[in-house]
């Protein structure tokens, strides 16, 4: 750009040049004395000049006037030869005469066949052209700098957010801190939109390893609990058979006993073990076998089981006429069975129970409840968690393969317990696929 510059004004300033040359070495031309002298000097002051003509034999050169500080350019003029200063003569145009110091001359040949030549310094155009072209490169380097630091700004500007990526990326596979996110989540960005999408991914990422921590958890609590449960039931076959062993029944009813009680614990192993699978397979999710299933008539059913068991204790059922559910009707069976057998495990003979089939909404209600002694907040809190008994009757996997079975069907199982005022479970299934109608 500064190039293009200093020979656009350098042209301007030639073509300026030229023209003032024409007009004094036309003038000059005219005649050879001090009127038109002065006329030259008008026309190209303040510029140095030298005017020069050729003799009558056109051999020689020689200083007519001029401005006195110019002696080399007008030294370097006479130095200049007749057929050369002929040629340009004759084409009328001013031409460059290369030197020390450097000249633009003009030629013509005046009345008496002799050759005028005026000549100007080129220096005051050398000079103003290397100022531009000084000043365009100091410019240029100028800009370029601020242009460097512009664009060096601009680039740690925009790979800021990226240099925050990458240490939050650091902080999150290194393990130190799952819930860290990406900063600048702007969606009218690439970068914003990039962060995002890694915010996103490291949600589901937190959220899959909470989930799968709380797996690893319930395993060890799982195996840990189901170790203590069995060791009990074998430890007892076990203590009865090496009594056996060494002969210590002394009669047949010792043995009996003895056989007896081994069968118990057998049937309480085999009844845990049999909880354990259970629980293990809902836990892994299989497929429910889904089909529409009457409720009414189901928990007609179970009611009467636990009518026939205790025929003591009154019942109380409140159902509609007919509930079709899309349901897996094996597993909800178990469901009400255990509920009862908790009811009657925990309450005594004569206490009143109540079983209640409603519809709330898109969601069907089971409600299990008994007026018997109840018990703390604290325990239930606690009465779903696997192994727990609040009495220590029983395996403690009643309560979890009802809230197991009713998370499996997409609902949820709860307890409302107060003491001395009763216990009362409601399992709640969603009708969103069932093709249910009640009447």
């Amino acid at each position: 750009m500064g190039l293009v510059s200093s020979l656009v004004l350098r042209s301007y300033l030639i073509g300026r040049l030229d023209a003032q040359l024409d007009l004094a070495v036309d003038r000059a031309a005219g005649q050879l004395r001090g009127v038109a002298l002065q006329r030259v000097e008008q026309v190209l002051s303040p510029l140095g000049y030298v005017v020069a003509v050729t003799d009558r034999n056109g051999d020689r050169v020689r200083v007519v006037g001029g401005d006195p500080d110019e002696q080399p350019a007008a030294r370097r003029l006479t130095r200049l030869r007749f057929g050369e200063l002929r040629s340009h003569a004759e084409a009328e145009k001013p031409f460059d005469l290369k030197g020390t110091p450097d000249l633009r001359v003009a030629a013509r040949y005046n009345q008496k066949g002799r050759i005028v030549a005026v000549a100007v310094p080129l220096s005051d155009v050398t000079d103003a052209t290397n100022r531009l072209a000084g000043a365009s490169v100091l410019t240029g380097v100028g800009l370029v700098g601020l242009l460097a630091l512009a664009g060096q700004w601009l680039m740690n500007r925009g790979l800021a957010p990226l240099s925050r990526m990458i240490t939050t990326a650091d902080r999150v596979s290194t393990g130190a801190d799952l819930s860290a996110r990406l900063p600048g989540a702007d969606r009218r960005t690439e970068v914003g939109r990039l962060a995002t999408a890694i915010n996103t991914m490291l949600g589901r990422i937190e959220t899959s390893y909470a989930a799968r921590v709380r797996s690893e958890e319930r395993i060890r609590a799982f195996a840990a609990d189901a170790s203590h449960e069995l060791r009990t039931p074998l430890t007892t076959i076990r203590g009865y058979a090496e009594l056996f062993r060494q002969g210590a029944f002394n009669d047949e009813e010792q043995v009996r006993e003895a056989m007896r009680r081994i069968e118990m614990e057998s049937e309480r192993m085999s009844k845990l073990v049999a909880e354990l699978l259970e629980l293990a397979r809902l836990d892994r999710g299989t497929q429910l076998d889904l089909a529409d299933t009457d409720l009414v008539q189901l928990v007609r059913d179970g009611v009467a089981d636990a009518a026939a068991v205790e025929p003591e204790r009154d019942f109380t059922v409140e159902t509609p006429e007919r509930l079709l559910v899309a349901a897996d009707e094996p597993r909800i069976r178990q469901v009400l069975a255990n509920l009862l057998a908790n009811v009657r495990a925990h309450t005594p003979a004569d206490t009143p129970a109540r079983v209640r089939l409603s519809e709330d909404g898109d969601e069907v209600l089971l409600d299990v409840a008994d007026d018997g002694p109840g018990m703390s907040e604290e325990e239930a809190a606690r009465a779903f968690d696997r192994f727990h008994t609040a009495s220590g009757q029983g395996s403690g996997l009643g309560l979890a393969i009802v809230s197991a079975i009713a998370a499996a069907h997409g609902g949820s199982a709860e307890i409302v317990a107060h003491e001395g005022a009763g216990t009362r479970v409601r399992i709640r299934i969603p009708r969103s696929h069932a093709e249910a109608t009640s009447g």
